[in-house]
C-alpha cells in the first residue's frame, strides 16, 4: 500500500547556496559542500577513449548504490551520504559527460541515452546488477527512467527531490510562475546543461514507454523548502511527487519537513536511511 510519510526535521543546515528557484529545482549551479575532503575517493577512467569522473568505495554486499547527480552537479553532492552507505554496502557515483573532470559531451543528451550510457559505465567498470538506484533532482527522473527500462537489475530506488517528467507542462498548464528556466537565463549556462534541459522534454514520453516500477520499494524524498517559489508552485510540487510515489506497488512518499532541494545536504541521515532500508540480505 502506498503512503505518506512526514519527516519532521530540526532546521536544515546551511550546505546550499539556493538559487533562484527555477535553477535550484535543476540543481544549476555550484553547491557549497562543508568539508574539504571527500569522504568517496574519486579517480577518471578512460570508456570509449572518454574520460569519465567516477567514485567508488565500499565492498561486498548483495548490492552497488549507483548515485546520479542534478542538472549541472558533478558526482560530490553524494559525498557524504556515499560515505556513510558505503560501510554496508559497495557505492558508484559518477560525473555526467560536461560535469567534474568528465569529458564534455559529444552524444544526445536525453534521458535514455544517459540511462544506457551509466550502465554501459557500470559494466566497463565490472559492477554488475543488482541495483540500488538514487537520484536528485533531473538526476532522480533519469533513475526513474533506469528503474523502469530495466526493473531486473533494480532492487531499490531513491527519488530525492526529483524533477517529475510531466511537472514543466503541468506547471505551465495551471499558470504557475517559476515553471522552468528562461532561455535567457539558460544562456549563460554550460552547453552540457543547455544539452541535458532541452532534451528533457522527451522524459515523459520515454518514462511512459519504458512502462512501470518493478516490484522494488521506491522511495520519493521531497522538500519543503524550495525559497522563491510561490505557495501554488510548493503545493503542485508535492502533489506530483506524491502521485510518482503512487505508480510503484511499493512507494512511499518521504516529506522531509524544512529541508531544502539537496536534501541529501540538508538532511543525509533520511537519504542514507532510505537506501540501507532497501538493501537485501547477505
Amino acid at each position: 500500500m502506498n503512503q505518506i510519510q512526514k519527516t519532521l526535521s530540526s532546521s536544515p543546515t546551511s550546505l546550499v547556496v539556493h538559487h533562484r528557484p527555477h535553477l535550484a529545482m535543476l540543481a544549476v549551479g555550484a553547491t557549497l559542500l562543508a568539508a574539504c575532503s571527500s569522504r568517496v575517493p574519486a579517480r577518471v577512467v578512460t570508456v570509449n577513449d572518454h574520460q569519465v569522473e567516477i567514485a567508488t568505495a565500499g565492498a561486498g554486499g548483495a548490492a552497488t548504490v549507483v548515485f546520479e547527480a542534478g542538472l549541472g552537479e558533478d558526482w560530490t553532492h553524494w559525498d557524504e551520504v556515499a560515505g556513510q552507505v558505503a560501510l554496508h554496502a559497495r557505492v558508484f557515483a559518477y560525473s555526467r559527460p560536461g560535469f567534474g573532470a568528465s569529458d564534455p559531451p559529444t552524444t544526445p543528451r536525453d534521458p535514455k541515452q544517459i540511462v544506457e550510457e551509466l550502465r554501459a559505465l557500470l559494466a566497463s567498470q565490472g559492477y554488475a546488477p543488482p541495483y540500488v538506484v538514487v537520484g536528485h533532482s533531473i538526476g532522480g527522473a533519469y533513475m526513474e527512467l533506469f528503474a523502469k527500462s530495466h526493473p531486473d537489475e533494480v532492487v531499490g530506488a531513491v527519488l530525492v527531490d526529483p524533477r517529475h517528467r510531466d511537472f514543466l507542462s503541468t506547471c505551465e498548464a495551471a499558470n504557475i510562475d517559476g515553471c522552468g528556466i528562461p532561455e535567457s537565463t539558460l544562456a549563460t549556462q554550460s552547453a552540457a546543461v543547455i544539452a541535458e534541459y532541452h532534451a528533457f522534454a522527451m522524459a515523459s514520453d520515454q518514462i511512459h514507454a519504458a512502462g512501470t516500477f518493478g516490484s522494488y520499494p521506491v522511495r520519493v524524498l521531497t522538500a519543503t523548502n524550495h525559497p522563491g517559489v510561490s505557495p501554488a508552485w510548493e503545493t503542485l510540487w508535492e502533489t506530483i511527487l506524491a502521485s510518482l510515489a503512487a505508480e510503484a506497488a511499493d512507494g512511499k512518499q518521504i516529506v522531509v519537513q524544512g529541508a531544502g532541494h539537496h536534501i541529501q545536504l540538508d538532511r543525509p541521515d533520511v537519504v542514507v536511511q532510505s537506501i540501507l532500508g532497501m538493501l537485501p540480505s547477505q
